[in-house]
């Protein structure tokens, strides 16, 4: 009887680390973004942008900013997103991607942020405010 207890505490430790590795998601921020670039990244730019300086967060399961000065300029035309990546200084960085409309998918809005999956492998999600967020969530209702 007195081993049950320490076996109890062994799988609610086992349990934890489960729980642990099983919700863990990468340090690197811009993971999330490498992997939108695989499949999206082109030298082009759309004619005009129609939402500037924006602030958009990125992630598997839980969105985060890719670092503290990073700003976007997004546009939405016929093809699908345009996303910019305004003040990109690093040159392994990829800085624009054009997803088809398409590969985006409106999946809840979360106080102020409207929240996107973006179609990768595994999925991207990409949170954004405002009226950018209203205009693309329409986009895809459409």
């Amino acid at each position: 009887m007195e081993f049950l207890g320490q076996t109890l505490i062994v799988f609610a430790i086992l349990l934890v680390v489960t729980i642990a590795a099983v919700s863990f998601e990468p340090g690197n921020p811009l993971e999330a973004w490498f992997k939108l670039a695989e499949r999206y990244q082109t030298k082009r730019r759309p004619s005009a942008v129609e939402f500037s300086d924006q602030l958009l967060l990125f992630g598997a399961r839980r969105v985060r900013r890719l670092n503290d000065f990073a700003r976007f300029d997004v546009t939405m035309d016929d093809f699908g997103l345009w996303i910019i990546y305004r003040n990109n200084d690093q040159d392994e960085v990829p800085d624009a991607l054009k997803i088809p409309g398409t590969h985006v998918r409106f999946r809840g809005q979360h106080g102020q942020r409207y929240v996107f999956e973006l179609y990768a492998e595994p999925p991207i999600r990409m949170a954004a405010r405002g009226e950018l967020g209203e205009a693309l969530k329409q986009r895809c209702r459409a």
